[in-house]
Parts: structure tokens; sequence; C-alpha cells
């Protein structure tokens, strides 16, 4: 047996090794009463990144695969009964640091791939609220995809959307129009950036321009797709609270006044099966229906 072949052999053994205990805890994970997604502290995904690289070899791209497929797999809603008949959908709590060490292991392994920066730009800026460790992930992707707009793309949505600069997100846009192949509307959007105008029409316009340019098959899509339909929804209840604010004079007292004063035949549905709630501050959530009782707000 050559040395090339035993070395080939060890690195795939310790490739299976990690993966059965890995997979293994997972499983003890979900046969417990409690739905926690917590990844377990033994894993490939928590080995310092130069053993990671030194294990992986010339399976980098395998591995980061892997490892992406994995992160996704944790992420999702719970669909439970309800007591007084039907479905409902809960939200799992995650443990949302491992998850983002696997984000980051794969693009260790492999910083070129796209899933990766897909998938945590679905997830991680909207429940986890770790914008800035997005926005990292959206950097090693975009230096290392320099054909790529679309991450660039991302960390402008980011920018403007969750840490309300619209400047220096307008200066992400232009910079990403100038990269080959990039669609020219690119650049009208950063330019839109520097107008007046409601947050959430924009971030429509923004979701809408990404979901354009994804493979509806790629990992990630859906989970933006939601994100669009739920901001739309909320768009619909701010025109609405505003017709309502005209027509009475005053914000509504709860949104099901929307409905009962005529201003909406129906509140728009929410792809996550939650509430839509309104706070005291006439923010709408379609992600926090209970943030009347954090923030003073009122729910449907």
């Amino acid at each position: 047996m050559s040395r090339r072949l035993t070395v080939h052999l060890l690195i795939a053994l310790v490739l299976v090794s990690f993966y059965v205990a890995s997979y293994n805890e997972l499983l003890q994970q979900q046969r417990g009463s409690v739905w926690k997604t917590s990844l377990s502290s033994f894993g490939i995904w928590n080995l310092p990144p130069i053993v990671l690289l030194g294990i992986a070899g010339e399976f980098k791209g395998v591995m980061a695969d892997y490892l992406t497929l994995e992160a996704g797999a944790q992420l999702g809603t719970e669909v439970v009964r309800n007591p007084a008949g039907g479905y409902k959908s809960i939200n799992k709590d995650y443990d949302w640091q491992s998850i983002h060490r696997l984000f980051v292991a794969s693009q260790t392994l492999d910083p070129s791939f796209a899933q990766t920066y897909i998938v945590a730009q679905g997830w991680l800026p909207w429940d986890a609220n770790m914008v800035s460790e997005t926005q990292d992930i959206l950097k090693i992707a975009a230096k290392n995809r320099p054909w790529d707009w679309q991450p660039a793309h991302a960390m402008g949505f980011n920018t403007y959307y969750f840490l309300k600069n619209p400047g220096e997100a307008g200066e992400i846009f232009l910079k990403a129009a100038k990269i080959p192949n990039a669609p020219s509307y690119l650049a009208i959007l950063g330019a839109r950036l520097a107008q007046k105008g409601g947050e959430t029409e924009t971030a429509i316009s923004l979701l809408k321009s990404m979901l354009a340019n994804i493979n509806p098959e790629e990992p990630g899509y859906n989970d933006l797709l939601d994100r669009l339909h739920a901001l739309e929804g909320v768009l619909v209840i701010e025109q609405a609270v505003n017709d309502c604010k005209n027509k009475i004079g005053r914000k509504p007292s709860s949104l099901s006044e929307l409905t009962a004063s005529g201003v909406l035949a129906a509140l728009p549905p929410n792809p996550y099966n939650l509430d839509y709630c309104l706070d005291a501050a006439g923010i709408i959530y379609f992600d926090k229906p209970d943030c009347q009782s954090s923030n003073g707000g009122i729910k449907r």
C-alpha cells in the first residue's frame, strides 16, 4: 500500500468518525424531551481552522457542502397540534452560536461556496440578530467570488434594513454595480436609498431583486421568499394604519380595528403563521407576536 493511499484512508477514517459522533449526538438530542437546537461541542465545526483544513485535505469542498447542509437541517419551524383544533407553527429555540460556527467552518473550508452565504443570509440577520456576523460571512464570500455581485447586494440590504445606514448601503450597491455582469438596477437601488420613503417598501424592492437572481432550487431561497411575503404583509398593514388615522383621526387601538372600520377587508396572511403585532411606536412585526407585552404594542 502506497504512502499516499494510506494518508487518504486515514483522512477518510477521521472524517467518518467525526460524522458518526456528531450525527449520533444530534439523534440523542432529537429523542429528548427538550426541542432546543444545540449542537454538540464535539464536532468538526469546533476545530481550529488550520486543523479543519488539514483534516479535510482534498475533500474541503465536500465537507463544506456537508456543514452547510447540516446548518440548514437545524433550521425551520416546528408544526404541532393545536389543542383547539388544527395545527400551528412554533419557533424552536436555536443555539445560534453553534449554527454560526457551522457556517464559519464551511466557509473556512471553501470560501467560494455560494450556498454558505445564501443560507446564512436567510437566517442569521433575521432570527438570530447576528447582522455583524452575517456581514463578515458576506465579505469573505465577496472577496473569494469577485465575479459574484450578490454577496455585496446582501451586504447592502443588511446595511440599509438592519443597520439603518442608507448612505453606506448606497455605496455598497454602487460598488456592486461595477462587478462584471451585475444588473444595472443596482446603481438605481443605491440612488433610491437617498430618497425619502418607507423603509419597508425599499426593503421589499431589495429582496425582490435578490430573489430574481437566485435559483429557486438553491438552499435559502424559500427562506428569503417567506421574508418577502411577510414584509409585503407588513407594508399592507402600515398603509392601512395610515389610512385609519386619516379616517378616524387617530391610530387604531388594535389591528382588528383595521378590519372593523372597513379599512382592510382582512389582515394579510403571515407565511410564518404568527400574528402580526403593532407596538406602541407604530412598528409592525411579523415575527414578534408578543411585542405588545415587551414593547407595549397591540396585536391583531
